[in-house]
């Protein structure tokens, strides 16, 4: 799992390698992400940090969300081309 020191640390890199107006598509999620609800709908905040950080090294790992994100920008460039 990657911790916001660690993709601070990644970023910083990358504005100093491509600049700061370089463009960029992030998605973040934290902790305030991982929510569950209630039977009436409001959220109930996880406190066993445990299973917020087996969740996002979960979601962090997913291939599906890579392979469409790099579908998705070769679409993009062919119907450019």
């Amino acid at each position: 799992m990657t911790t916001l020191a660690q993709l601070k640390t990644k970023i910083n890199k990358l504005i100093e390698n491509q600049g700061e107006e370089s463009p960029v598509a992030a998605f973040i999620y934290t902790k305030e992400d991982v929510v569950e609800y209630d039977d009436d709908g409001n959220e109930v905040e996880i406190e066993d940090d445990r299973i917020i950080e087996d969740v996002l090294y979960e979601v962090e790992y997913i291939e599906s969300i890579y392979t469409y994100i790099h579908e998705s920008i070769e679409d993009e460039l062919r119907h450019r081309s």
